[in-house]
């Protein structure tokens, strides 16, 4: 799975939220912490494909797209230098559809997964002397899948039941910070 932050609804969120949470120092150095809250989005790298009958042969010739999702997540950055920072994010569950797709099942709904994507990354934050700090991060995803179901219409094509098994990733993001205040 790839995960990427809208900046946008980044924007928004933050705009919404508490304003002593996103509070920084306006020139953040070694050893501060930055506690962020806003949008995360999750787009799933969906090249899942039963072209080889891995849903059976009643699905030969089927594909299974995946809904992206976006939904709240809480990041916390250490500072390692001025410039920069290790972060972890956590986020509320994401929940994303599962829908066949080809042929004359298209748009049948496979069902829906539940996840949460902890992911560990280093950021470079650019020097700006404001209150703006842009920054780039990359780092390692691991996605965790729980609560698997299957639609009644995947029943009556005689699915038994969906597994999807956890898996690690790469991740990339791309912000920016704003520091509200000179505290």
């Amino acid at each position: 799975m790839k995960r990427l932050y809208c900046p946008a609804l980044v924007a928004t969120a933050v705009a919404a939220l508490p304003l002593p949470l996103f509070a920084q120092p306006s020139a953040a150095k070694a050893g501060d912490w930055i506690v962020r809250g806003g949008v995360t989005y999750v787009a799933p790298n969906d090249h899942t494909s039963s072209r080889n009958g891995e849903l059976g042969p009643a699905l030969a010739g089927t594909d299974v797209a995946v809904s992206s999702e976006p939904q709240f997540g809480v990041t916390a950055a250490y500072l390692l230098t001025d410039n920069l920072a290790v972060e972890l994010l956590a986020a509320t569950p994401f929940k994303h559809d599962l829908i066949l797709s080809g042929d004359a099942l298209d748009g049948v709904p496979l069902g829906d997964i539940k996840h949460l994507p902890p992911t560990l990354s280093l950021q470079y934050r650019f020097d700006t002397d404001s209150a703006f700090t842009p920054y780039v991060g990359l780092g390692l995803n691991y996605t965790f899948f729980f609560s698997e179901d299957l639609s009644d219409q995947a029943r009556a094509l005689g699915i038994q039941h969906i597994k999807l098994d956890d898996s690690f990733g790469p991740a990339a993001q791309v912000g920016l910070d704003y520091a509200l205040t000179e505290h």
